[in-house]
């Protein structure tokens, strides 16, 4: 019996040890990682590796800072809907604004969503294009607003193509009829090497109209800006709620600015294909005679490998 016993033990082991080999046999990928260093409102570059301590699951990884990959393929999502229309002008205010502050050089592309989402003009060099197909847009055709499937879908696609990509959605945020579910975006954005800005649009309900809303249309509200503030969370984005039309200037500017001083980390990433959310938490700092300056950094949360 006791052969027997030992021969257990030993399937039991060699059974545990083909279990564990995708994980370990897995190789790290190399990802390239995405973020801004803050003092207060201000900007901070040139910052060096010295300056960065990066942990993924609390584990320390070596990494290298490398210039940010150019041209950048910069998405703009934009909700135009029947239902759209009380705040309409702010979207159109955001469009102008988008295509004013974006610098030449880069990768633009326009898409709209209502039900479903509609590609106006592919990736192009001429930004003027953006405006001139937002411009030739007819009157909406459906009343639905399918935030989280055209979000899913645009991350879907660009999850396909190689670079450093940004997606700028302008929208309420509020979603009716989409087939996609909240947390089947979070996992895709999680999954998604994209950087996300969240600007929202319905300044009238969150200035002028704010003191008239039901307690429906508050809640509504809030869970629309939970929504754009999780996008921009998880990718290392920003979201803005503007309660002025006029804002929506300064927000781009403050979208390309952002891009601009971004740094990049390359890095080998273990995080197995365990469809697991994993964390990330990145240290910035600066290092004067005994004493440390730390640095907000605006990153992403973590990596799911699906």
């Amino acid at each position: 019996m006791r052969w027997v016993n030992r021969f257990q033990s030993c399937l039991a082991v060699i059974a545990a040890l083909l279990v564990a080999l995708p994980l370990a046999g897995q190789a790290p990928r190399t990802v390239s990682l995405y973020f801004t260093v803050e003092d207060g409102d201000k900007l901070v570059g040139g910052l060096t590796e010295q300056n960065f301590r990066l942990l993924e699951d609390g584990q320390g990884r070596s990494f290298r800072l490398a210039e940010p990959e150019s041209p950048i393929l910069v998405t703009l999502l934009v909700e135009y809907s029947q239902i759209s229309g009380i705040y309409l002008s702010d979207i159109e205010q955001a469009v102008r604004s988008f295509v004013d502050a974006a610098p030449e050089g880069h990768w633009y592309a326009l898409a709209t969503y209502s039900h479903g989402y509609t590609i106006h003009e592919d990736f192009t060099k001429q930004k003027g294009k953006i405006l001139a197909a937002f411009a030739e847009l007819g009157q909406p055709v459906w009343s639905e607003v399918d935030t989280y499937d055209a979000i899913y879908d645009i991350l879907e696609k660009l999850d396909l193509l190689p670079g450093r990509k940004v997606l700028v959605v302008v929208g309420s945020g509020l979603d009716t009829f989409s087939s996609r579910t909240l947390p089947e975006v979070q996992r895709k954005i999680e999954s998604s090497n994209v950087t996300v800005f969240g600007i929202a649009a319905g300044t009238l309900l969150r200035g002028q109209y704010d003191a008239y809303l039901g307690t429906g249309a508050r809640m509504e509200l809030t869970q629309a800006e939970a929504f754009f503030r999780m996008l921009a969370d998880k990718s290392g984005g920003q979201a803005f709620f503007p309660r002025f039309e006029t804002a929506y200037r300064d927000i781009m500017q403050n979208v390309f600015l952002t891009l601009q001083h971004q740094y990049r980390m390359v890095y080998e990433s273990r995080t197995p294909a365990d469809k697991k959310f994993h964390r990330l938490k990145l240290e910035a700092f600066q290092l004067t005679g005994d004493k440390r300056k730390d640095y907000k950094v605006r990153v992403r949360e973590g990596w799911r490998r699906e």
